[in-house]
């Protein structure tokens, strides 16, 4: 038999008193992100619509082979802002090479994880940035 303060702590913590739905970091990146907006005349830039339907939006700018400048528009929920933000946070200052680099496992990794129903809003936000990344490459720059 489960007791009145077992059963409270149950229905308020969801039955998992240890788990927490995200972190401090996640936080952080939706109610401030840094990269959120767009931008003219983007060296590189990308849409994909996930199979969840969020669509994410990237726009890079490079000079001497580093992305220099970098924007997100997100159309979803909460872990796709905070996935793309970090991923923006991420890539910013490095070259195209590392930027192509970033995947799911390092954006989830730097944003101390995310819940296992969001985790492909990471991959979304890596994806979409390979795309603009590889979009300023078909222009004719080499890496």
């Amino acid at each position: 038999m489960v007791s009145n303060e077992q059963n409270e702590n149950m229905e308020n913590n969801g039955g998992d008193t240890e788990e927490k739905p995200f972190s401090a970091k996640v936080l952080h990146h939706v109610i401030e992100p840094t990269h959120l907006g767009e931008m003219d005349k983007p060296d590189g830039h990308a849409v994909i619509t996930g199979p969840c339907g969020d669509t994410d939006e990237f726009f890079v700018r490079i000079f001497s082979s580093r992305i220099r400048e970098i924007r997100f528009r997100p159309a979803g929920c909460f872990f796709t802002i905070a996935a793309c933000d970090a991923v923006a946070t991420m890539a910013e200052g490095r070259t195209v090479r590392e930027g192509l680099r970033i995947t799911q496992e390092a954006v989830i990794e730097y944003l101390g994880g995310l819940p296992d129903d969001h985790k492909h809003c990471a991959l979304l936000a890596a994806n979409t940035l390979h795309k603009a990344l590889k979009a300023y490459i078909v222009r004719g720059t080499v890496l």
